[in-house]
């Protein structure tokens, strides 16, 4: 597998799925979710506090993650991830989880060879991206994800694109930057 680092809007990367973070409410407020919402319409909020309903919560638990495709999107698989609590925290622990669970739902689906991939938990969440990384290269390195082409890391600003490009070299992360 190609894992990498790209300086990149997530939702420019051509992708067979795309993993983000969204709230426990499953708003979309801010950072990626609100770039979806702007991109493709109120039917996406709408349909992510149906998929709340339908399982009958009001909330999502931290941890969850949520597989579904608004029509009308780019995407075969398309993951909002949950790896903050109410409060925007979290752990490493629950990260590398919530990752794994939607890498491995992009490995189960046999037509997903390359993944788009936001930095989890980093935008309104309490993880530093220097912690994401490094998390993401564990994560990336396992055996089971080998399946996929490419998962690519999408940083649009251009400072922490250079930050993490630095810390990738210095740590020697297992990620390729483009």
């Amino acid at each position: 597998m190609n894992a990498r680092l790209q300086n990149i809007d997530v939702l420019d990367l051509a992708a067979d799925a795309l993993i983000y973070s969204t709230n426990v409410l499953l708003n979309c407020t801010g950072g990626v979710g609100s770039c979806l919402l702007e991109r493709y319409g109120n039917q996406v909020q709408s349909d992510l506090h149906l998929l709340l309903k339908d399982r009958g919560l009001k909330y999502a638990d931290q941890g969850m993650a949520f597989q579904h495709v608004t029509d009308g999107m780019p995407y075969k698989r398309l993951y909002h991830a949950v790896p903050c609590d109410g409060f925007y925290d979290t752990t490493e622990e629950i990260v590398a989880t919530v990752l794994r669970k939607c890498l491995s739902g992009c490995v189960e689906a046999v037509d997903v060879k390359s993944v788009a991939l936001s930095a989890l938990a980093t935008g309104y969440g309490h993880l530093g991206l220097d912690e994401f990384l490094r998390i993401a290269s564990s994560v990336l390195a396992e055996p089971e994800f080998l399946a996929l082409q490419t998962v690519t890391i999408c940083l649009d600003d251009e400072v922490s694109y250079g930050l993490a490009r630095d810390q990738i070299a210095e740590e020697m992360l297992a990620l390729l930057v483009v």
